[in-house]
């Protein structure tokens, strides 16, 4: 099987160098040819553009920031959907917006291409280790025929997921969940820190209580752990917004969501956009005048 993959970054990154270990006859392209050495010392294969590396590949896996990139290299000049590509499956494990995934599935299927969508949660680590949680979506038989390559950068029990969307969606609740939830319990530090607590008792009940489901990041926020970022507030507020877009493009509302976001947009105006999205601490300590303290809730 001849294997692809465009975009060499945080996530593509290490999934190129657990596919260029394997016995897979493996191609990559990337508009930095530099990000691509490491892999092609392993014995991957340069391509000079998407249209080649898709006329070549029988699987190729996309891993782009986001759909603007995704419409680039799918339907752009020299794009995969550009040159023949008969019967390739592209994998697409960027998080998108529902409505772009739908469109790059219908517009796939015009050229004969099979499009799935599969974002995928385990961050930088579970790229490096080939333990990515994949969400795949979009033809039953492309997955199929993509599975061996899928289970090569993640998890053995990678399972369909139904129509076109449907992982998509499910990346996209995921997000909006998980960023909500570490928010609220910044709220709640900084309202305790106003209000003049010990943080590190709080804490202690916190994890005793109903509310420990969801504090599992505490000992980060206090400590200010979000200098070395595996996933960068800018990305996080991106993710966020292609939620509350999907979620107006099919009518439903998203409050707490849409608070989020806007704590994630303050966050970047405050210089925080390269910082691990936790950083949204800042936005919120500076609405509420106060500095939470930097300690460690676990000595």
């Amino acid at each position: 099987m001849k294997v692809g993959l465009i975009g060499l970054g945080n996530i593509g990154g290490g999934c190129a160098a657990n596919l260029a270990a394997s016995a897979l006859d493996f191609y990559v392209y990337d508009l930095n040819r530099a990000a691509a050495e490491r892999v092609l010392a392993q014995g991957a294969t340069w391509s000079d553009s998407c249209a080649d590396i898709a006329a070549i590949c029988d699987v190729l896996f996309l891993s782009l920031p986001g759909p603007e990139q995704i419409e680039v290299v799918m339907r752009g000049k020299n794009g995969v959907l550009a040159g023949p590509a008969d019967q390739l499956v592209v994998v697409d494990l960027s998080t998108s917006s529902l409505m772009v995934a739908r469109a790059m599935y219908e517009a796939a299927a015009e050229k004969g291409v099979s499009y799935i969508d599969c974002p995928v949660s385990g961050g930088i680590w579970g790229a490096q280790s080939g333990d990515l949680v994949l969400m795949p979506s979009g033809d039953q038989s492309a997955f199929d025929k993509a599975l061996p390559a899928m289970q090569v950068i993640g998890k053995e029990d990678t399972a369909y997921l139904g129509e076109s969307g449907t992982g998509t969606l499910v990346k996209l609740i995921n997000n909006q969940i998980f960023m909500a939830g570490a928010q609220v319990f910044q709220e709640g530090y900084v309202l305790a820190t106003k209000a003049g607590m010990d943080i590190k008792q709080l804490v202690q009940m916190l994890r005793g209580s109903s509310a420990g489901l969801y504090i599992p990041l505490a000992s980060m926020v206090t400590k200010r752990q979000w200098e070395d970022s595996t996933y960068d507030l800018t990305l996080a507020e991106k993710d966020v917004r292609l939620a509350l877009d999907t979620a107006s493009d099919l009518g439903v509302d998203m409050p707490m969501t849409l608070a989020n976001h806007e704590t994630l947009k303050r966050a970047i105006e405050l210089g925080q956009g390269d910082k691990f999205f936790l950083a949204t601490l800042v936005a919120l300590e500076e609405a509420a005048g106060v500095t939470a303290p930097v300690i460690d809730v676990d000595s």
